[in-house]
């Protein structure tokens, strides 16, 4: 969870524009639709009432699919509105939902939020996962808009930094009409954070992941240029970890590595190392056929993950072999790929748990054991076959979440 302090954002709002105009430089899409983030011009092309749902990204905009498809189809008397912070993310929800109106989320400053709400008059919000807008929680609340953070994940180590702050942040929190949790533990957090409304462990969304039609051309894509290659997938990896890793892997392995740097700007910071170690790489982008000699794929795209999943032998997580905290294993394992990830995983904590705890993943407590556990897995056919048949059984044991979601969240309605 990241509380987003928007009393900076008034004193930084004259340089949004130069920023946008850097990003712009990069991907020329954040140059587009930007009167959205201020709430200027905003059009609400429906007479149906609007259930909103608000995804950061890619993964949270996937994340939602099963909830989002429970309210289209139960409740079509609605139009779903979804808002995004990243183009990456707004062009997912493009393809993903076409009956729903796709909009950036305002910037955190009083005039956008009271425009957009103004605007659009959603008769419930959603907000996935990850971001807490003081103003976008606080006008919600004003305007007596049911809003709920759902697949809501609060760390210990988070918690110790948000304790400090408890009585304004609990001014915030309160403003939410529920906060559904990921796990126990999250749950037993917001509560001493003195959150007062609804509060309930439903489990992720994540695990009750769809592939759509995309996805699966682009899985059919990746096979004719992977073809027969076994590839082991380094997903989200962290500022750091990429040298790292590329220091303890064993290029006499007949396997490609395919690393995916979690920032795009740090593609070329990959491709830089891998000139400097003068090993044999290809990258996604060009779109070639993958070379017998080839020995590195820089997965450097957005948006693909589960194909890269989809096409993978063994997925090594991110993030957690620095103090990064790791990434989320689910849709790796949703694809029934085996994962091995490092020490740091206080971000997914429980979740890492159960993986480790069902036989799904394994830990190694050194990047210098990295080239050992993907060995082991590569030539241990007996143990690699248990752990993707636990992998089926993970997703299956804890999928339901959107279910469970839908039936809380449309009683506010």
């Amino acid at each position: 969870m990241r509380i987003i302090y928007s009393g900076l954002l008034y004193l930084l709002a004259p340089l949004v524009p130069l920023y946008l105009k850097k990003r712009g430089k990069k991907n020329p899409q954040y140059l587009e639709n930007w009167h959205e983030r201020f709430g200027w011009n905003l059009v609400n092309p429906s007479t149906k009432p609007i259930v909103w749902f608000h995804s950061v990204s890619v993964g949270e905009t996937r994340a939602m699919y099963k909830l989002v498809e429970l309210f289209n189809e139960n409740l079509p008397e609605y139009q779903i509105l979804i808002t995004t912070m990243t183009p990456t993310g707004r062009e997912t929800a493009k393809k993903l939902y076409p009956y729903a109106h796709i909009h950036y989320v305002p910037y955190d400053l009083s005039f956008s939020v009271k425009q957009f709400y103004k605007t659009f008059k959603p008769k419930l919000g959603i907000i996935l996962e990850t971001e807490i807008w003081p103003n976008l929680v606080h006008f919600a609340a004003h305007n007596a808009i049911p809003l709920y953070l759902v697949n809501a994940r609060l760390s210990n180590r988070s918690y110790i930094g948000y304790n400090r702050f408890k009585m304004v942040l609990a001014s915030i929190l309160n403003k939410f009409t529920g906060i559904l949790c990921q796990d126990q533990n999250t749950l037993n957090n917001f509560a001493k954070l003195n959150y007062s409304g609804k509060l309930a462990v439903v489990g992720n969304t994540k695990f009750d992941l769809v592939l759509n039609s995309d996805i699966n051309q682009l899985i059919m894509l990746f096979k004719q240029m992977f073809a027969e290659r076994k590839v082991i997938t380094f997903a989200s990896t962290r500022d750091g970890e990429e040298e790292l890793i590329l220091d303890n892997l064993d290029f006499s392995e007949d396997v490609v590595y395919l690393i995916i740097p979690r920032h795009p700007e740090r593609f070329i910071e990959l491709e830089n190392l891998l000139i400097e170690r003068n090993v044999n790489y290809q990258k996604r982008s060009d779109g070639n056929l993958i070379k017998p000699e080839t020995k590195v794929v820089i997965g450097d795209s957005m948006g693909e993950m589960l194909a890269y999943y989809a096409i993978s032998y063994l997925a090594i997580i991110g993030g957690s072999f620095k103090d990064f905290g790791g990434q989320n294993p689910i849709e790796a394992i949703f694809m029934h790929v085996p994962v091995i990830f490092g020490n740091s995983m206080y971000n997914f904590n429980e979740i890492a748990e159960n993986c480790l705890t069902d036989g799904c993943a394994y830990q190694i407590d050194s990047v210098s054991k990295l080239s050992d556990a993907i060995h082991k897995m590569l030539h241990n056919v007996n143990e690699y076959v248990e752990l993707k048949d636990h992998c089926n059984q993970f997703i299956d044991k804890y999928q339901g979440a959107s279910q469970r979601v839908f039936d809380i969240v449309k009683q506010s309605l």
